[in-house]
């Protein structure tokens, strides 16, 4: 018996702007009360398609059908939300609402009472007779989705409606969207850039090529609803996501293909359940008592010269592959990865989970002394971004010209992998070992550093005496840090039509007093570096400034983020006091109503003068690579300062450049990843080959 209709056809279309072909031959069906997201990169005509079910726009082949008819225009059963609220404003979130809801036959109490109903719907309560210009950028999205909901459309089009919001709001409306979907079901076309948004949201995803328009592959999502943030840490989602993000990034166009892709089965190897896993006997699994492929070692040889390179180079892939963005933190998949790595290779592994989807690593290659060196990595990366500005496949772990590509090869899973590689090589070692080996891979490095302070706060780092962080810094060793601290200022001044401008007070204009103090107090940070024995000054940073809602209204309120970085031999506290003050001072000085923040502050570290600790580095260093390394200042933040701050010395040292990281085609040359895990060894095995210090 054949089933319902589809509420949406989609035959044959195309759309021309002149020469320029925007889409051709696009063939999609949206079912009654389905969520459907639209994926593909800027200028592939996803806004176009979604003008055209709209009515906004004619197409010049192929037709769109809504429930059978042709479409001829706009029309109140398809509600529109775009990337901008498009709010009018000079009215209240109320009255935004209400003029949505003027073609219905409603008496004005009745479009009151429908608006604030809608208002209430999507969490502004309270919020009804705030003007836009007194709202967050969410929450005028909020009042957005409302009044496009107010009209009650059986179809709702949404053009990157989340697009233009910050990694928390964004969350937020997403999370809100399919509540207000899961509740009040309609049929939903969402078009957006972000792969993980749409996985969330979805029934089915639809990829597109790049202009000309095409579908490319549709991809049924699986996941149970009702769906929650931590939907997003599951394996499955995980598999669903990195299937379409290789779906999307496929060369050339490809034939329509609906996937289901199967939910991921249990976790391989010991420790798929969490607890402990431990190579039999103590020594590694696998053939030659190691991970397959891995070099058995030689009297005579040295350690750094066991490396299994080929297991290095796949290991690393892997890694890379095994997508761990943070937010919103999915760390399960490389934990895996390297929990059975290590666990193969001898080592006694633990899976720590502090939240859920979220595993600490933790390793230990017991000696006779429990006195440990610590290798310290982190499981997170940051998020992917813009699909569209990527040349290289974001997870694909590919190697071109001798470097590694994707999401986190800098930062830092290819220090990771190096790391792994020498952990086996030790290992493989034989004899007795005098003193103990510990390495760890954490969670949320990027954001709030739970992994690590975790460690801490448990005592589990207790018995470490030495501690390698192994961030990117191209093979030199990193003995300093730069610290920072993250401020918000706002500024509040008295909203007025611009036709009576006087009778207001704008917020902008106040605010510039405020930047030319900061941009003052930065110039007066030239040679303080050098005065502190570095080649680079501090520096401060305007990142973020938001303020005003259109030419018609003076601005109300005007808010800036910037952060100032901090060298060692700096007091961060001194600096926080010192831009607070200049703040007040300027406030002062010009009448402005405003407040500032010190939202967080990370302090600078600098190791100890001849500390044995990197001395220790250079040593395997050159032992390793045959030459004395350089030595630098590390000019982002890792957690060597948090441990030293608990008492264990450390040092930075990785692979790959600080520069690549958290960009587009992120990539590490594999040579230098190599090089790593050979001092890595070097460095592990002289020290748990080394009777225990006293002391600490």
């Amino acid at each position: 018996m054949a089933g319902p209709p589809p509420r949406v056809e989609v035959r044959g279309l195309g759309k021309r702007f002149g020469e320029v072909v925007a889409l051709e031959g696009v063939d999609l069906t949206l079912g009654a009360d389905e969520f459907v997201s639209l994926v593909g990169v800027s200028g592939c005509g996803k806004s176009t398609l979604l003008s055209i079910i709209a009515g906004l726009a004619e197409p010049t082949a192929g037709e769109v059908l809504v429930d059978g008819s042709p479409i001829t225009g706009p029309g109140r059963d398809r509600g529109v939300v775009f990337q901008q609220a498009t709010l009018l404003p000079w009215l209240t979130a109320r009255k935004n609402v209400e003029f949505a809801l003027l073609a219905e036959p409603l008496s004005a109490a009745a479009r009151a009472a429908a608006a604030l109903q809608h208002l209430e719907l999507v969490g502004l309560t309270g919020f009804a007779d705030a003007y836009p210009a007194q709202l967050s950028g969410g929450m005028r999205q909020r009042v957005a989705l409302a009044r496009s909901l107010s009209y009650r459309p059986t179809i709702l089009l949404m053009d990157e409606p989340f697009g233009a919001l910050d990694a928390l709001t964004r969350r937020e409306m997403q999370e809100l969207l399919t509540g207000i979907w899961e509740a009040h079901r309609m049929t939903v076309l969402f078009v957006t850039h972000d792969i993980e948004e749409a996985v969330f949201l979805s029934d089915r995803v639809v990829t597109m090529t790049p202009r000309p328009g095409r579908v490319r592959a549709e991809v049924e999502v699986d996941l149970p609803r009702p769906r929650r943030p931590e939907t997003q840490t599951e394996p499955h989602f995980m598999e669903l996501a990195g299937h379409l993000l290789k779906s999307f990034r496929a060369a050339g166009p490809a034939p329509v293909a609906t996937t289901a892709v199967a939910p991921a089965g249990p976790g391989r190897g010991r420790t798929a359940g969490g607890g402990h896993a431990t190579g039999a006997g103590g020594r590694p699994a696998g053939d030659g008592g190691g991970p397959a492929g891995a070099a058995a070692g030689g009297a005579g040889r040295p350690i750094s010269a066991q490396i299994d390179l080929a297991g290095l180079h796949s290991l690393a892939r892997e890694l890379v592959r095994a997508d761990s963005q943070n937010p919103p933190g999915r760390e399960a998949g490389a934990a895996r990865l390297a929990a059975d790595y290590l666990a193969g290779a001898g080592w006694e592994v633990e899976l720590q989970e502090l939240e859920p989807g979220r595993p600490n690593v933790v390793a230990r290659l017991a000696g006779a002394s429990p006195q440990s060196l610590l290798l310290n990595a982190h499981l997170d990366t940051v998020r992917i971004g813009d699909l569209s500005l990527w040349a290289t496949e974001p997870l694909g772990g590919e190697v071109i010209g001798g470097n590694l590509y994707g999401r986190g090869a800098a930062d830092m899973k290819g220090g990771l992998a190096a790391m792994l590689a020498a952990a086996a090589a030790v290992a493989r070692q034989p004899g007795d070992r005098a003193r103990s080996l510990m390495l760890t891979a954490v969670i949320d490095e990027e954001v709030w550093f739970k992994g690590t302070k975790a460690l801490i706060d448990s005592g589990q780092l207790a018995d470490c005496v030495r501690a390698y962080v192994g961030e990117p810094t191209s093979l030199k060793v990193a003995t300093a840090l730069q610290g920072a601290a993250e401020f918000t200022a706002r500024v509040r001044g008295r909203s007025a039509h611009t036709g009576m401008a006087e009778l207001g007070r704008n917020a902008i204009w106040d605010m510039t007093h405020v930047l030319e103090a900061l941009r003052g107090y930065g110039a007066g940070l030239a040679g303080r570096g050098r005065a502190l024995g570095f080649a680079v000054d501090p520096s401060l940073n305007l990142g973020v400034i938001d303020g005003g809602s259109g030419v018609t209204l003076v601005p109300d309120l005007c808010r800036i983020a910037f952060d100032r970085q901090v060298l060692p031999g700096e007091e961060v506290e001194q600096v926080v006091e010192d831009v607070r003050r200049l703040f007040a001072q300027t406030c002062a000085g010009h009448g402005i109503d405003g407040d500032l923040v010190c939202d967080q502050f990370f302090r600078p570290w600098r190791a100890a003068p001849d500390s044995p600790v990197v001395r220790a580095l250079e040593q395997a260093h050159r032992a390793a690579l045959g030459a004395a390394p350089d030595t630098t200042l590390f000019r982002g933040y890792c957690e060597v300062e948090l441990l030293a701050g608990a008492g264990i010395p450390g040092a930075v040292y990785g692979p790959g450049d600080l520069l690549q990281a958290h960009r587009p085609d992120e990539f590490a040359p594999l040579a230098e990843v190599e090089a790593a895990a050979r001092t890595y060894a070097e460095l592990a095995w002289r020290f748990a080959s080394t009777a225990a210090e006293a002391g600490r």
